[in-house]
């Protein structure tokens, strides 16, 4: 069964969003952007909170259109989960299967397997208030499956969470996504988790898809300027050339440039140090900042120190936004 959401556009103010994606049975689509970018506002077309101005939303090759929201089988997980307070954990996954009509017998099966699912067996008489952040997200990813959806959205869900615990959550529901028989569509803005969860990444802004892809291809090779400087991937200098940070190297190897660097920053950053060279190239005014990572355990020049950066030219690459030229600061050689 799979999700479209095909020639969508929707207008509030000045804002514009106008989008266009397929999601396959068992595929994970995650968007990903900045607040504000109409991530979320896809969801809420897609789930039927909101009515497009133009486009449609299939799911399972049929038209949603004048669909309720109700009745288009869709599980959306929200920011705020919007658990059930009077109802305790075994009630909140239940309510789906109630609303479908599963008899009591067949309800107290699914929400035993879901719970087991999410690794809170024993849970069902727990109150929700009792339950701590991490409970509470794996009880409403519980509520959401036991619902048997069609199609599966979440509006950042684990946004809430402390760093360990998201970490560990998104390895939990990454396996249990990968056994799941239908589309799922995932926002956030945290390139990290949009890595650890997608199958495919769609970058959007400003209410369009920039560029897609799987994670590895999205973050190592970002076709676009946008894209490398959201997912981190490097210095894109005028000339379209994209200096990723593993091309910029404190130490020469095969095929690698040197060039007068300045070291500007330190940023100490628990098991990586991020480093910040300025460095002056030949034709350009003003210094361009060049970041790369270092192990916290290996050795580090000082801050503010004169020092030289290799750049390995086999791992340049170009982005797209503008027509590649030939860049003749890093020859290659």
């Amino acid at each position: 069964m799979s999700l479209e959401f095909r020639a969508v556009k929707k207008r509030w103010g000045n804002f514009s969003l106008d989008m266009d994606f397929r999601v396959e049975d068992g595929e994970t689509l995650v968007l990903a952007g900045m607040s504000g970018c109409g991530k979320t506002t896809a969801l809420t077309i897609i789930a039927g909170l909101v009515a497009p101005d133009e486009g449609t939303v299939l799911i399972g090759g049929r038209d949603m259109s004048g669909v309720p929201s109700w009745k288009r089988g869709v599980s959306l997980v929200f920011q705020d989960l919007a658990l059930f307070p009077h109802l305790d954990t075994a009630g909140n996954v239940a309510y789906g299967p109630f609303i479908r009509g599963v008899p009591g017998r067949r309800r107290a099966e699914i929400v035993r397997e879901q719970l087991e699912a999410v690794h809170l067996p024993g849970f069902g008489a727990r109150k929700i208030a009792t339950l701590s952040g991490g409970e509470r997200q794996r009880a409403a990813i519980a509520r959401a499956l036991a619902a048997s959806p069609r199609a599966l959205l979440l509006d950042e869900p684990f946004s809430s969470l402390d760093a360990p615990l998201r970490r560990r959550l998104r390895r939990e529901f990454r396996e249990l996504l990968k056994a799941a028989d239908f589309p799922s569509v995932f926002v956030t803005h945290d390139q990290e988790e949009a890595a650890a969860i997608a199958d495919r990444i769609a970058f959007v802004q400003a209410g369009r898809i920039v560029e897609s892809g799987p994670p590895e291809a999205v973050f190592l090779e970002p076709k676009t300027r946008s894209g490398a400087e959201f997912f981190g991937a490097g210095t894109v200098l005028p000339c379209s050339v994209l200096i990723p940070r593993d091309a910029v190297l404190l130490s020469p190897g095969p095929r690698t440039v040197p060039l007068p660097a300045r070291l500007q920053s330190v940023f100490f950053e628990g098991r990586e140090r991020s480093l910040e060279f300025a460095v002056s190239l030949p034709g350009r005014t003003g210094p361009v900042i060049l970041r790369t990572s270092l192990s916290s355990r290996a050795p580090c020049p000082p801050e503010g120190s004169e020092t030289t950066v290799w750049i390995a030219v086999d791992l340049l690459r170009y982005c797209a936004d503008n027509v590649p030229a030939v860049c003749g600061v890093l020859p290659p050689g």
